[in-house]
């Protein structure tokens, strides 16, 4: 075992993700470790390039953006699969998507293991240490989930449905064998609703979780799995604890990038896999979702660059860079407690959430907080302003899975590429990634249906 894990714990990945950019400097040197100390594991749990980062082919196959027919053949065969929700969306080519967040499960593991063998005196930083690691297990099952099963489903039948392949042990020998869909949110909130418990109130550092980051991945995956009850109560949690708030009137409203890195707005910060589809030139945000900001929505500023006439870029990440970000902001977690709060019938509620948002969210002096929204049109208000919000996070993608399943806002997803159109029909298999070749021809686990 001892072996095995120097061989494997490689603790700085240099060029996977940050580059020339200095992310989180010093980072630990290039090396190999056997962690034995509460020093050895914090190091390791601070390896942002492993854990810091997330899926990016969802983002390429959901509405925010488009492209051209050119840019289109500019891409790579995973953009291109992703882009156009073909069959084989791979073409053999290896997936980060699932090969990282397996990544991060192990070494999580791996962290796990050493805290069980823990016998010091500092028992509560340990703790802490523990709940980072399964929070971080945590993320990588939700994120797996959302690629590679099917989404959860508002009318049960969950147990009959294939979920992911779940790790309880740092060994990769390990059988591999499917869990059901079922079974795999409950391994993921039994994992998280620990480390929420577990996890200080504040971490120093916003690529570690804190307890609000805890709560605030509980909220989204309660809105995931359609307990509106549980998810508003970890919104509101999670938001009473942290305090920082972001006011895009203080923001450099006419910078190209007016967001910090780690700034306010930001509960946890995680970025996207880099890809060439995000920072294409030609790849433009949804006409239509570009007319929905309103006169005043300092969002359509902060977030995008016109480019051409009428076609806007999106250059304003929460990353400060072209880096994409998908972590957790207050944003987020206002609008998962409205929504869900709306959808409890508690509309006063839902209301004043909303309206903390879009405070922030308008100018000033064109801002007038909303009044006597109810039923569906609080509700529908609410899910436009989080398309609005949330646009181009790895977020939308899940957003269609799940509203997909309710009448009157199932969506069909079509392209169209030098006159032909692609088609994705709600409910689609294609709303569910295939797992890749390596895997199914590594453990011979059953593949989704496409």
């Amino acid at each position: 075992m001892k072996n095995r894990i120097i061989k494997i714990f490689i603790l700085s990945i240099s060029g996977l993700l940050f580059g020339c950019e200095g992310f989180l400097d010093p980072k630990p040197d290039q090396g190999l470790l056997t962690p034995s100390s509460l020093d050895d594991v914090q190091l390791l749990l601070d390896n942002t390039d492993v854990f810091n980062r997330q899926a990016m082919l969802i983002n390429i196959s959901a509405d925010d953006f488009w492209t051209t027919s050119e840019a289109y053949q500019g891409m790579n065969v995973l953009e291109q699969g992703a882009y156009l929700w073909l069959e084989d969306p791979y073409q053999g080519s290896n997936i980060l998507d699932w090969e990282v967040a397996y990544r991060q499960i192990f070494y999580a593991n791996v962290a796990l293991e050493t805290l069980e063998n823990y016998t010091g005196v500092e028992l509560e930083r340990a703790e802490e240490l523990r709940g980072m690691a399964l929070f971080y297990k945590s993320y990588a099952y939700f994120h797996l989930l959302q690629q590679f099963a099917p989404p959860y489903q508002r009318n049960g039948a969950n147990d009959e449905l294939l979920g992911i392949i779940l790790r309880e042990r740092a060994e990769i020998n390990d059988p591999s064998e499917r869990a059901s869909l079922a079974n795999s949110y409950e391994g993921l909130l039994r994992d998280l609703e620990e480390a929420v418990n577990l996890l200080p109130s504040n971490t120093g550092l916003k690529t570690r979780p804190s307890q609000a980051a805890g709560y605030g991945l509980l909220a989204r995956v309660y809105l995931t799995m359609f307990d509106y009850e549980k998810a508003g109560n970890a919104a509101e949690i999670a938001l009473q604890q942290y305090s920082e708030r972001l006011d895009f009137n203080s923001l450099n409203i006419g910078s190209l990038r007016p967001f910090e890195r780690f700034g306010p707005e930001t509960v946890f910060y995680s970025i996207l896999h880099s890809h060439a589809f995000s920072r294409g030139a030609q790849t433009y945000v949804d006409s239509l979702l570009i007319q929905s900001y309103e006169e005043g929505d300092l969002r359509k500023q902060a977030y995008f660059n016109l480019r051409d006439e009428g076609l806007f870029n999106m250059t304003g990440h929460h990353t400060g860079s072209t880096l994409v970000f998908g972590g957790l902001t207050v944003g987020e977690l206002q609008l998962i407690a409205a929504e869900s709060f709306a959808r409890m019938g508690n509309e006063a509620l839902a209301l004043t959430y909303l309206n903390e948002l879009l405070e922030t969210r308008y100018q000033t002096e064109m801002w007038n907080p909303l009044e006597d929204l109810t039923g569906d049109e609080l509700l529908n208000r609410i899910l436009l302003e989080r398309r609005k919000e949330l646009v181009g996070r790895g977020i939308r993608w899940t957003d269609l899975r799940r509203l997909n399943q309710e009448e009157g806002f199932e969506k069909e997803l079509v392209r169209v590429l030098d006159g032909q159109e692609f088609r994705l029909e709600p409910g689609s298999n294609a709303y569910v990634f295939p797992i890749p070749d390596n895997e199914i021809i590594r453990s011979g686990v059953d593949q989704n249906p496409r």
